[in-house]
This record gives C-alpha cells, sequence and structure tokens, in this order.
C-alpha cells in the first residue's frame, strides 16, 4: 500500500498536509486493488508458491530448503522452476484482483 501511495504522490504537485496523505494512500489503496501486480508482488507470491509446493518433481535429491528464500535460491539452479512459480503467481494474483473488483 505504501509503494502505491508512493508512486502516486510523485504524480502530485501540491504541498501534502497529513490529510491529504491519508487520502493519497486510501486513492492508491483502491488504485492497487485494480492495478496490475508489481513485481515484488510476484515474486513474494511465487516464493511462497515454491516453498509451500513440497514437491520437487523430477528432481532426486537430499537437499532440504532452511527457508522460503532458501528454497527459491534453489530452484533458481534447476531450469525453468522460478518461471514456472512467476507464471503461477501471476495467474493466481491476477484471479484474485478480478474476484476483489467484481
Amino acid at each position: 500500500m505504501l509503494d502505491e501511495a508512493n508512486a502516486y504522490e510523485r504524480g502530485m504537485d501540491d504541498d501534502l498536509t497529513f490529510q491529504t496523505v491519508r487520502e493519497l494512500a486510501g486513492t492508491a489503496y483502491m488504485a492497487g486493488r485494480s492495478a496490475p501486480p508489481t513485481d515484488a508482488e510476484v515474486e513474494a507470491m511465487a516464493k511462497r508458491l515454491c516453498w509451500n509446493s513440497c514437491e520437487w518433481d523430477g528432481i532426486e535429491s537430499d537437499y532440504v530448503a532452511k527457508d522460503e528464500d532458501d528454497a527459491w535460491d534453489y530452484a533458481g539452479e534447476i531450469p525453468g522452476f522460478q518461471e514456472e512459480y512467476i507464471r503461477q503467481a501471476k495467474e493466481m494474483l491476477e484471479i484474485a484482483r478480478k474476484a476483489v473488483n467484481e
């Protein structure tokens, strides 16, 4: 929400008061509900999908990830894995945004 408010604020030329900032944050939040997901949102969702998958189809390894970032880094070593999680994340975020706006 703050990223969206900051981006919205950069387009404003007015002096900002506390009330204006609150209004900007609310306006940015509402605009963000229908805006395409940011790269940060997509990556966060992709990392979570990777971490939660617990399935490494076709991978025979004794590797155990320590945390979400470690799992994401390991997935990056396998061609196509991160890209597939990113594709899934984009699809899921699009479905969620459509549901919110209906």
